[in-house]
C-alpha cells in the first residue's frame, strides 16, 4: 500500500505542521492517525519520509480549512534531480473541463511543463481564475502519482515565437529540440536532446502556415497515433511517446 502524500511548500528539516485542507484530507478522509508513516513533497525535488507524531483539533476560533494539524517528525529526507528529457508542452486550450484534464494527464505523464499556445486558429482566451487553478491541478496530480517535480504552468507564448530560435540558431546553439503533432507526419524520432518542445495545434487545426514555416525551421513534425485527437488527448498521448521513445533511446527501459 502506497503512503499518503502531502506537499508543502517548503520541507523542514527536523518536524513539519500540516494544516488546512491537506490535514483535514489526511485525518478524517485517509483515517490517518499518530504513529503512521506520511510522504512529504514540495514539488521541487524534495521528498521527505516521516511519522506523524501528533494530530490536534483546533479550537473553532482557530479553525482553518477542516480544524485539524497534524505534526510529522521527518526521518529521512532526499532530493531528486529533475528528470532527464525535459518535455515543455504548448497547446491550445480546449473547452470547459477539458482544460483542467489536459494539466492532469500531462502532469501524471511527466511532462515538466505546460503553457497556452497562440497560433491562427486558436479560439479559447481563458481567464486568470482558471489558469491559477491549473497549478492546484498540477499539484494533486504529483501527489497521486508521486512525482517530485511538479509540471509547472508558464507564460503563454505564440507560435512564431517558439519556433523563431529553432530557425534561427545554429546546431551549436541549438534550443533543443521541437516537435509540432501533426497527422501528415512521420513516426516520432528520438533526438537525444535534454530538453524538448512539442507543440500541439488548437481545434481548428494549424494553418498551412505554421506546417511551411515549422518545415522551414526543420523541426521535426511527427505524428502520435492512427486518429484525429482532440487536445487534451493529443497533448497526453504525444507527451507519453516522446518520452517512452527518448528513455528508450537512452538505453533505458521505458
Amino acid at each position: 500500500m502506497s503512503l499518503h502524500r502531502v506537499m508543502l511548500d517548503s520541507i523542514p528539516a527536523h518536524a513539519a505542521l500540516i494544516a488546512g485542507e491537506e490535514a483535514h484530507h489526511a485525518l478524517r478522509v485517509k483515517r490517518l492517525a499518530v504513529g503512521d508513516r506520511i510522504e512529504l513533497i514540495d514539488g521541487r525535488g524534495a521528498r521527505a519520509l516521516g511519522v506523524i507524531a501528533d494530530t490536534r483539533k483546533l479550537s473553532k476560533a482557530g479553525a482553518k480549512h477542516g480544524g485539524w494539524e497534524i505534526s510529522v517528525t521527518i526521518e529521512r529526507t532526499e532530493h531528486e534531480a529533475r528528470p532527464s528529457p525535459a518535455l515543455h508542452v504548448l497547446t491550445g486550450v480546449p473547452k470547459g473541463e477539458r482544460f483542467e484534464m489536459l494539466v492532469d494527464q500531462l502532469s501524471q505523464v511527466g511532462a515538466a511543463s505546460w503553457a497556452m499556445l497562440r497560433s491562427q486558429h486558436a479560439t479559447v482566451d481563458p481567464s486568470d481564475h482558471r489558469l491559477d487553478r491549473l497549478s492546484r491541478i498540477a499539484a494533486e496530480a504529483s501527489k497521486q502519482c508521486g512525482r517530485a517535480w511538479s509540471l509547472s504552468i508558464e507564460p503563454e507564448r505564440s507560435f512564431d515565437e517558439v519556433l523563431g530560435p529553432h530557425a534561427s540558431s545554429a546546431s551549436s546553439t541549438s534550443p533543443g529540440a521541437c516537435v509540432v503533432a501533426h497527422v501528415s507526419g512521420g513516426e516520432y524520432r528520438a533526438s537525444g536532446a535534454p530538453d524538448i518542445t512539442l507543440l500541439i495545434g488548437p481545434q481548428g487545426d494549424w494553418s498551412e502556415r505554421e506546417l511551411q514555416a515549422a518545415r522551414d525551421a526543420g523541426v521535426q513534425i511527427a505524428r502520435f497515433g492512427r486518429h484525429v485527437m482532440r487536445v487534451e488527448t493529443a497533448a497526453a498521448a504525444a507527451a507519453a511517446c516522446i518520452l517512452f521513445a527518448e528513455r528508450v533511446a537512452r538505453g533505458g527501459h521505458g
